[in-house]
């Protein structure tokens, strides 16, 4: 019997060397294949210049040439996506720490993960990818673990509706969560970092309206999910949830990669995932109500709300 864990991994394997799962799923499958194209295309051009030929010739000798590589893409990625800090900087800590954020652009988790990667040189930072971007992405895999880096396919709900209910996507959702959860709680266990975009897809409001704002109707229980994971590994009492606050440049920046504009990271108080279990409020899921309201306190009042 598969399990859905090593269906996961015969699946990342599979993309690593070059088969698409995507191109499985009939035509929806290839439409978002052609969608994300140009965005592919721009990470993989980033990403060939971090690991370029010379770099990896030297690696073969030289481990530490890997710890240069982490700086360098860091310094890379900073000049094409720049970003500004304010709120509350985080203090050195050892938790684990789930950095959750907005996602109104593609440049909001790539911000999100400078900063990490910045603020804890050492620590292993588990980001979830939605499938269509994962797969553009996916042959730089293996590189970017050996800096720290480790992508992880998701498939989003909004990416899955796309695919249609006829196709096996569901299967491949469910296991690809099944594998995130279980790299998510191996990197916290080990004090690393991951990076969370609650709404898991690309949208430029926090809520649809204010009566969801109170009440939670509708929304993702992404953090929900991520709490039962991190209980049952036993971890509490060892990680910290940081809402971070992800600001464009323009209140109508596109949703793509948007380069050369700075964007501005408003950083939270870090809440342990002890307290975050607890929290009561009207919604079916209260942790998930909890951190959009913490993220909408973090945003200037165009990002709340898609109609008063």
């Amino acid at each position: 019997m598969i399990t859905k864990s090593s269906y996961a991994s015969s699946l990342i394997m599979d993309m690593e060397r070059g088969r698409s799962v995507l191109l499985t799923l009939g035509k929806p499958g290839r439409i978002l294949k052609r969608k994300i194209a140009i965005t592919g295309f721009v990470s993989r051009l980033m990403l060939f210049l971090i690991f370029n030929p010379i770099a990896l010739f030297r690696a073969q000798s030289n481990p530490n040439v890997w710890h240069r590589r982490r700086i360098a893409a860091i310094r890379l990625a900073r000049f094409f996506f720049p970003f500004s800090i304010k709120g509350h900087p985080l203090a050195p800590s050892k938790c684990g720490q789930v950095i959750v954020i907005n996602h109104p652009t593609l440049n909001d988790p790539l911000c999100a993960i400078l900063y990490a990667l910045d603020l804890y040189p050492g620590r292993e930072i588990v980001v979830p990818v939605n499938l269509p971007w994962f797969e553009s992405i996916c042959r730089y895999r293996s590189k970017l673990l050996k800096i720290g880096i480790n992508i992880v396919p998701i498939l989003t709900p909004e990416t899955a509706k796309r695919l249609g209910s006829e196709s096996q996507a569901s299967s491949i959702q469910t296991a690809f969560m099944s594998n995130y959860i279980a790299e998510f709680t191996k990197a916290l266990a080990n004090g690393g970092t991951a990076v969370v975009a609650q709404q898991a897809t690309r949208q430029r409001y926090i809520f649809s309206n204010p009566a969801q704002a109170e009440s939670g109707d509708g929304i993702l229980s992404t953090i929900s999910l991520i709490l039962v994971g991190i209980r049952r590994a036993k971890l509490l009492e060892q990680t910290d949830f940081v809402p971070v606050g992800v600001i464009p440049h323009s209140l109508h920046a596109k949703s793509r990669l948007n380069p050369f504009c700075t964007y501005t990271l408003n950083i939270g108080q870090p809440i342990l995932a002890t307290e975050l279990s607890t929290v009561k409020n009207a919604a079916k899921r209260p942790a998930d109500l909890f951190m959009l309201q913490r993220l909408a306190e973090l945003l200037p009042v165009e990002y709340h709300f898609a109609k008063e």
